[in-house]
């Protein structure tokens, strides 16, 4: 399928995205491009783009980048690079000389599509891959020879599940129908041992109901597992009387 048949100065984006699929349109392209320098800078710059945007997508791509990219097509310049089109020839096709503007717009959305998609899929394999990770470790933990399992109730109301290996310095935390905390409260772990007392992460949500699993680790021997409740964020100590310790063998 030939995209851009009218001006193939309108062909730098799709060129530099790889999505002329016709051989013959290809070829001409290629063999322009060699003679036009502003045709062989544009396609160069946005090969570069494309492929740093792709390569910079360590992490999930941040909300609205997609309407931002998008929009950005529309600001960006609507013209082909400037071909003399003087003459009696050019002015009677007045319609198909703006032709090509439209073909560079649709050939620019095309490129912006294509790197959000791009970001997307990469996002999408970091995701999947920290899942995966975090399954593992889940897996390792309950499969620990040492693995201990301690279920206690809390005096306010609701259970808390531990279930912990010295081996692997690390617990797994479930609850069942803890208080819903006041706004600007959380439920905060603890690893309490001789030397120091360390945060080990935040329950998530401060609602009743069930939460977890939490993975925590830092674990260490001679540890005391504590839960706090403590201001929004956490706290580096903890600043009221634990509802729960648990004190861990092996």
């Amino acid at each position: 399928m030939r995209l851009f048949r009218h001006d193939v100065h309108a062909l730098t984006g799709a060129y530099a995205v790889d999505a002329i699929d016709d051989e013959l349109e290809r070829e001409k392209f290629e063999r322009h491009m060699r003679r036009c320098q502003q045709c062989s800078g544009e396609v160069r710059g946005l090969s570069e783009t494309a492929t740093k945007l792709a390569f910079s997508a360590s992490r999930p791509p941040p909300a609205g980048l997609r309407d931002t990219v998008l929009s950005a097509t529309s600001r960006t310049r609507q013209l082909p690079p400037v071909v003399d089109r003087t003459g009696p020839r050019a002015r009677a096709h007045w319609w198909t000389g703006r032709l090509p503007m439209l073909s560079y717009s649709l050939a620019m959305a095309t490129v912006g599509a294509a790197i959000v998609l791009l970001i997307a899929l990469i996002g999408a394999r970091h995701d999947l891959d920290q899942a995966r990770a975090r399954n593992e470790a889940l897996a390792a933990v309950l499969s620990a020879p040492d693995s201990r399992s301690v279920t206690q109730t809390i005096s306010s109301g609701g259970r808390v599940t531990l279930v912990y290996s010295l081996r692997k310095h690390a617990m797994i935390v479930t609850t069942r129908g803890l208080p819903a905390l006041p706004p600007g409260k959380v439920y905060q772990l603890w690893f309490i041992g001789p030397p120091t007392t360390r945060s080990a992460g935040l329950l998530p949500g401060s609602q009743a109901g069930r939460a977890g699993p939490v993975l925590s680790s830092g674990l260490a021997r001679g540890d005391t597992i504590g839960i706090t409740i403590e201001p929004a964020g956490g706290t580096r100590l903890p600043t009221t009387t634990p509802i729960l310790l648990v004190v861990t063998h092996g």
